[in-house]
Formats: C-alpha cells, structure tokens, sequence
C-alpha cells in the first residue's frame, strides 16, 4: 500500500510552517490492490478525492510531483490538475488583473453602495476595463492565452500564475495597456468611447449581481488607470497581509525614497491599505503624507459609506424589528452606537484634514448628516414615541431603551461638535405616561416588578422627564423592601432605583426625627443588612 505522507521537511519547502497543513485528514490510498483494472481504479481515486477543497488538492498534487505515490503516478497527477484547473479559461484575464490584487476588494457591499470609493476597484471593475482594453492588447492577448492554456494541461493554474514567467507576460500586458491608455489621453474623441466601453462593461458586470450603474466611468479614471499600471511593479514586492495588517503609509513612504514608483503611485498603494482597514486614524496620517486628490476623495467617500452604513441599519434593524436587541443579534462593531462612532471618527478625520473646503465637498457632508439626521428624527423617534405611548406594565422595555438611549447619544454627539439638530426628540406626555405606568406597576407590591420599575425609572430619565420619588412612595418602599430580604442580585438599573428609594428614605428619617412612617423604618433596615452602602444607621 502507498500511503500519501508529506514529510515536515517537504511542508517547510512548500512554504508552510510543519505543523501548518493541518486541513487535509489522512489520506490512504492503496492503488495496486484495487480490482477492475486501471481505468476502476481511477475512478475510485477519482470517487476518494472529489470531496476534497482546492487546498487539499493542491497539497495532494505536490506529494504526487514530488514522489510520495509509488504507483499511477502520472495518471492521478492529470487528474489533480484537471481537478484543480477546473473550468477556469480566461487565462490572459487573470493575468492582467493580478496587477491590481492589491487595490481589490471583494466586498459586494460596494457594489450596491451609492458611493464610489477612489482608489478602491471590485473586481467587476477592472473586469469592465479588460474587457475594453482587449481586443486593442492584441496579439499579446491571444499569445498568453495560448501559452497559459497549454501549460494548464500538466501544471495547475496557481503554479503557473505565480512563476516568472507569468510576471513577464503581465509586464508586457501592462506596458501594451499604457500605450492604449496614452494613445487614448491624446485623442479625447477616441478616449470619451473607449469611456463608454468601460461603463457598458461594467453595467453588464452590476448586472449580474443585481445591481444597477448609478453612474458611468468618468475621465479621471483614465489617469488613475494608468497611474495604477506604471506603480504596480512597485506593489507587486508587497504582499497583501502588509495591507491589512502593516503600515500602509510608511511602506508608500518607502516605494518614493527608493525611486520604486511616483508619489501619487505610492499614495494608490497607501489608499488601498485605508479601504482595507477602514480606519480614519490611519486616514489623518495617509493625507499627511500624501495631500493628493485621490487619498482626499477616499477619505470623503469613507465617510459617506459609513453615513450609509449607518442609515440602513436605523432603517433596518432599529425599525424593521422593533422588538428585538439588536445588541445581542449582530457582531459588535454592526451595532448602530458602534456604527455611529465610526461614521463621526471619519466626520472628525474629514474636519480635522479640512477636507470640505470647496461647495460640492461641503454638500456631500452635509447631505449625509442631513439623511442621518431625518433617518433618526422623522422616523426612528417618532416609532419610539409611539412605543412608549403603548406601554403596559406587561411591556419588555429593553429594545425600547436601547433605541431610546441611540437616539440620545444621536443628539450629545450631534451637539458636542456643534452641529444644529431637530431640537428635543421627547415630549412631556412620553415622560408622563412612563411615570404613570411605574405607579401602577409599584402599586403591586410584587418583589419581581423591581427590575421593570429600575427600566421604567432609567426610560424617564432618558426622555428628560424623571419620575419623582418621595417618602409617600409606601408601595415602592415595599417593594423594595421586599427584594432586598430575598438577598436576590440586583442589575445596574434596579440598584440606581434602590439607591434613589433608600437616599429619599433616609433624608425623612433625619428630617422627621420624631416620626417616621413604618414602611421607611423596615425599609432602611433591610437595607442596613444587605450592607447596602449610605444606609442611614438609627
């Protein structure tokens, strides 16, 4: 039996730590005991590795190549490859668009936005502009397709884009799309078609996913195409984790000191790590080191996406499910509080670079803070209102609070950085009816009410409208007593009522000093054994 086994040594030459290629499970195949003869036994192995991924495959085909099978060597390695290779055929295509590898991004979000980031492509994108520049990158087109597609019938694809030979081929593709792109510059007619090929491309590429073009391609990325194609040598020694996760900024720095590529190539490249990182701290120091029109126009597109973020959420998640939290069914950074920091992180970049300068800069920002302002003001607050009016002493109060409490910070924020708002979002009858719903509910008795009479409490501070509490309380007082004699733990909401409840309760015990009502008295002393804090001795 052969058994396929990739020593540690072999992994290490490949490329991956040795205890790295963990995703593959142990494969056994025993090819020379299989009856039927070899096309049977084929099959079988066939059977054996269709449900592997195209990782696994890979690795399997590098044991093959370098000798880890002893029988039907050759045969299962043009099945691998043929497995491998799958059915993908544009081969010249993905040459070319390896040049822009680092400006990519995957995210079908941007496709559906109404923003169109600078310095960032979707890969629909650069599909739109090979298709354009094509037929005029004749017969190196043809000659690559060729060459590449002969190769793929004994070597697979990843091999065969990552050798050096296939940097020849993109550098002679690149240089036959700079000629195009110039010979265009110098002939406007020619270049406002050429135009309109790239935008009919691309609206067949939107197409496909459903998305409408908002707007074709404009002139301006004709320069940006062709400053991308004279940097991306430049980029190409620069892997994409030092994007993610490196500094962006002082690697662009690095390409100008060394000569490796012009100041607004090394700036395309610094952009690109700002879209995958989408961080406006990052954006401060990029425009400080690159003041240039792309990496303001990103800085701006940024903000207006994180505007957009922001607004379907409230319209979504803080509406279209009104009774859930949204806390607990999102990923952190997707809550709108998270999302509203994040839009004025960007807000606070964009003021503090001055960035807004001309009218159509000033209108963009303000249109978004406009529909942010309309999206919380004309339509979450008034739901809410309506919520509120609807309470019962039934009513679950958290997802009320927590929109309630959005709105809120909407407004502080909004204010702090002196940005006029819609005035007060709570009516006096928001924060009377919340008082009146507390009354009933402390009217019970029950020990179990604590909890929605701390929320009812917290709500009617949130509206500016807090519940007064008084020494007359004597149903509240009960209450309370009764919860703190069950020795039960209390959350944040219930211990700032108890607290307020105890603070009125011992200020009439010091004021009354000869009589004081009885639910006081046994009030204050269950809370002087629950060794609550402040609890007036007597």
């Amino acid at each position: 039996m052969a058994k396929l086994r990739m020593s540690k040594e072999t992994q290490a030459a490949d490329g991956a730590p040795p205890d790295a290629v963990t995703a593959m499970p142990p494969l056994h195949l025993s090819l020379s005991g299989l009856p039927g003869g070899q096309d049977k036994s084929l099959k079988r192995v066939s059977d054996v590795l269709a449900p592997l991924d195209h990782g696994q495959k890979l690795q399997l085909y590098k044991m093959i190549r370098d000798g880890y099978l002893e029988d039907m060597a050759e045969p299962v390695a043009q099945m691998l490859v043929t497995m491998l290779n799958g059915r993908r055929s544009e081969h010249a295509r993905r040459v070319w668009t390896g040049l822009f590898d680092a400006l990519i991004l995957r995210d079908d979000s941007l496709l559906t936005s109404g923003v169109r980031l600078a310095g960032a492509l979707h890969l629909a994108d650069v599909s739109a502009w090979w298709f354009a520049l094509a037929p005029r990158l004749e017969p190196a087109v043809g000659r690559v397709q060729e060459t590449v597609a002969r190769l793929a019938k004994d070597q697979p694809l990843n091999e065969i884009f990552a050798s050096a030979e296939a940097q020849v081929w993109a550098d002679e593709l690149r240089q036959r799309s700079l000629a195009v792109l110039a010979r265009l510059r110098a002939t406007p007619a020619e270049a406002t078609a050429f135009l309109a090929e790239v935008s009919g491309f691309r609206a067949q590429m939107l197409k496909r996913h459903g998305v409408r073009q908002r707007e074709g391609v404009a002139r301006a990325e004709l320069e940006r195409m062709e400053t991308i194609l004279l940097a991306a040598p430049a980029w190409a020694d620069q892997p994409l984790p030092s994007l993610l996760h490196g500094d962006p900024v002082r690697l662009g720095r690095e390409m100008v000191r060394r000569g490796d590529c012009t100041r607004e190539g090394a700036a395309m490249f610094a952009v690109a790590g700002l879209h995958r990182r989408d961080d406006a701290a990052l954006a401060i120091r990029l425009f400080e080191a690159f003041p240039v029109a792309v990496a303001k126009d990103a800085i701006i597109g940024r903000l207006l996406v994180a505007a957009e973020a922001l607004k379907a959420t409230l319209t979504g998640s803080f509406l279209s499910k009104p009774g859930l939290l949204v806390a607990d069914a999102v990923d952190d950074r997707d809550h709108p509080s998270a999302q509203l920091q994040h839009f004025l992180a960007w807000y606070d970049a964009v003021h503090a670079l001055e960035l807004d300068t001309t009218d159509r800069e000033r209108n963009m920002v303000h249109q978004a803070f406009r529909e942010l302002s309309n999206a919380v003001h004309e339509d979450l607050a008034p739901v809410l209102a309506r919520r509120i009016e609807a309470l019962t002493m039934h009513s679950v109060l958290d997802p009320l609070i927590e929109r309630v409490r959005f709105v809120n910070e909407f407004q502080s924020q909004l204010a702090r950085r002196g940005i006029v708002s819609s005035g007060k979002p709570w009516r006096a009858e928001d924060g009377n009816h919340v008082a009146t719903v507390f009354r009933r509910l402390s009217s019970t008795g029950a020990a179990e009410g604590l909890r929605a009479l701390g929320q009812l409490a917290d709500l009617a501070d949130m509206l500016s409208y807090p519940i007064e509490i008084t020494a007359l309380d004597i149903a509240l007082a009960g209450v309370i007593e009764a919860a703190l004699r069950q020795q039960k733990t209390f959350g944040d909401s219930e211990s700032r009522l108890i607290d307020r409840v105890i603070a009125v309760s011992s200020d009439e015990r010091k004021r009354c000093r000869w009589w004081v009502a009885p639910e006081v008295v046994t009030l204050l002393d269950a809370a002087e054994k629950s060794g609550i804090a402040g609890t007036a001795k007597k």
